[in-house]
């Protein structure tokens, strides 16, 4: 089997948000739920939005242009100390970011979509976008490692998810 050793990707349009530095995306954990964000595609992707009525929510593949240069980093900042593909950091090999969104509204016409929940920047490319369907995208019987649930658990995250809701992490 051959293998690439690099391929391209060509952004789909771009993100339209509040959020204009890293830090702001990086330090609020559990803020998103109020902000609303657009997703304007370029007009030749604007009819592909047909059909995405009914959906309560998507998935927005998008590429984090200002994050860091990615080096292999020694161990995760914090105890326990993990590697790279542990965690959900954005300084990746591939800086690809993935959030799951609420879709408030979109137009086949203007290619522009309104969404609750996006963590991207200003400016940030957007790859692709897929409809969030519940039968294939969650897993009931998923699990997380021990050290994670702690944290979601902590005072750091008010015990709440990136959408605002209490999690539902057992320390079981």
């Amino acid at each position: 089997m051959a293998t690439l050793e690099s391929f391209s990707v060509r952004p789909i349009g771009y993100v339209h948000s509040a959020y204009t530095q890293t830090e702001d995306v990086a330090h609020t954990h559990t803020g998103w739920t109020a902000d609303t964000s657009q997703i304007h595609l370029f007009p030749r992707y604007a009819k592909g939005l047909g059909g995405l009525q009914g959906y309560s929510h998507i998935i927005v593949l998008f590429w984090v242009h200002k994050a860091k240069e990615w080096k292999m980093p020694k161990d995760h900042h914090k105890p326990p100390h993990v590697k790279l593909f542990a965690t959900r950091m954005p300084v990746r090999p591939n800086p690809i970011g993935m959030s799951v969104v609420e879709l408030l509204d979109f137009s086949t016409d203007t290619g522009q979509i309104t969404v609750k929940g996006l963590d991207a920047l200003d400016g940030t490319p957007v790859l692709d976008i897929k409809p969030y369907i519940p039968n294939f995208d969650n897993y009931s019987n998923a699990c997380v490692p021990d050290w994670l649930k702690e944290h979601l658990n902590s005072r750091h995250h008010n015990g709440h998810s990136r959408h605002g809701h209490p999690h539902k992490v057992s320390k079981t």
